[in-house]
């Protein structure tokens, strides 16, 4: 399947008229034959959804009559709710997605390999010999699906809307004379009181979010991928051409990411709906808030983006990193890095100890506030108080000097890394 567009969708509808039901592809053409993304023979699919409809099914939890939704691809039962997954359904696991664009390469190996030695020492208590013994050190150039879901969407909204209005008013308040006689003087005073009225209007926006759609990645990497979705790479796409992918490697577009990415994007439309209803919701305060009609338009494109894969090891342990390759000033890397686990231990004790001192003093503060001991022990409390403050203190900044030196003793190691200094030299205006 080369592309893959939904649009027309409207909330509340169960059948959606330009829509392909087998490739979610969007049909302009009401004349076309066949949907011009999959391929689906459209007369086929719809006899096929006819045929369903004429016999009828028996709810297998109930035994009440179903009928099949077009938009969602299932039987569905009103009586019990349950829904039950078709052939069709199935069937779109076993699709093939094409990329529609993809983006450049705009990040040389050279500095990818060089950000990858900035990024490796800056690991929290990695080994100090991590330069010196990090082994078999190979990038490789991979481009990794997304799903970017274009929404367009209007409505209308309905609230109840309220505007500030200063008004004054009269209040007495009880004085007494030199004589100690009360009595009740009037006094003008100002407040804030807010005027209610229902108020409607209409809305409209667009919105972009992208979707990693393979399951390829696991653990660290595949979090990184995630997070890295919502790079704005909009103006560096190009269409797809397989001389940009020429000595990469593409992962697959994964069948069952894209359907969860579409229902996201689903969801995704309404909540920017949302958001925009309250950002131009008018007055100065506002009270049950809806909207009240709602449409929108999904355009789904697949696209690859760019990254370094970087695998490396330690001691014979196999690590691996993900560099994104969209911008060369905006370079992310992330993924796994040995540890020293002396290291670790020792600063974990020194944070530990310090600790210590914190409650130590929490809990001299609560006995003194409860006045458990007589007051001739406060001086002594107030001793102790201060003490576990300085114990707190004194090992923070011992902590924080330990980490300190271990991170200048790295950074004075790759200063002197010859290979750093190469790249350091061919590549330090680039970033």
């Amino acid at each position: 399947m080369k592309k893959s567009y939904f649009g027309g969708d409207k909330m509340g509808e169960s059948l959606i008229q330009n829509q392909c039901s087998a490739c979610g592809g969007a049909i302009t053409d009401p004349s076309f034959n066949n949907c011009p993304h999959c391929g689906t023979t459209l007369d086929k699919i719809q006899k096929e959804i006819d045929e369903r409809n004429k016999n009828i099914e028996l709810c297998a939890n109930c035994g009440s009559p179903v009928t099949f939704n077009i938009e969602k691809q299932q039987f569905a039962c009103d009586f019990c709710h349950t829904t039950f997954s078709t052939k069709a359904e199935k069937d779109f696991d076993n699709l093939t997605f094409e990329a529609d664009d993809l983006i450049p390469f705009q990040v040389a190996e050279g500095l990818a390999k060089k950000q990858f030695y900035e990024w490796l020492i800056a690991g929290k208590n990695v080994p100090m010999d991590i330069l010196g013994k990090v082994k078999n050190i190979q990038l490789e150039q991979v481009y990794i699906p997304y799903l970017g879901a274009y929404v367009t969407y209007e409505g209308s909204w309905g609230a109840d809307i309220g505007y500030n209005r200063s008004e004054t008013y009269t209040d007495y308040v009880t004085t007494q004379d030199k004589k100690g006689n009360k009595y009740k003087e009037p006094v003008t005073k100002t407040r804030t009181v807010v005027d209610w009225n229902h108020s409607s209007d209409v809305f409209s926006g667009i919105a972009f979010k992208s979707y990693l759609i393979n399951n390829e990645l696991t653990g660290a990497a595949a979090s990184f991928a995630e997070n890295t979705s919502s790079l704005d790479f909009l103006d560096d796409v190009k269409p797809f051409d397989e001389h940009y992918t020429a000595g990469t490697r593409q992962l697959k577009i994964s069948s069952n990411k894209v359907s969860e990415a579409l229902r996201s994007a689903r969801n995704f439309a309404h909540d920017e709906a949302v958001k925009e209803m309250h950002r131009i919701l008018p007055g100065d305060k506002n009270k049950n808030a809806k909207i009240t009609k709602f449409s929108y338009n999904i355009t789904s494109k697949y696209t690859y983006v760019p990254f370094w894969k970087i695998t490396y090891k330690y001691e014979g342990i196999d690590y691996m990193a993900l560099l994104t390759a969209v911008k060369k000033n905006k370079i992310q890397i992330d993924g796994s890095r040995p540890m020293s686990q002396e290291d670790s231990t020792l600063e974990k004790g020194l944070k530990r100890k310090g600790y210590y001192g914190l409650f130590a003093s929490i809990g001299f503060v609560l006995v003194n506030i409860l006045g458990v001991l007589p007051d001739a022990a406060s001086p002594y409390l107030t001793l102790l108080i201060i003490g576990g403050i300085g114990v707190w203190l004194f090992f923070i900044i011992k902590r924080h000097r330990f980490l300190g030196t271990n991170k200048k003793h790295l950074k004075n190691n790759l200063q002197e890394h010859p290979e750093y200094i190469r790249l350091l030299k061919k590549y330090s205006e680039e970033t």
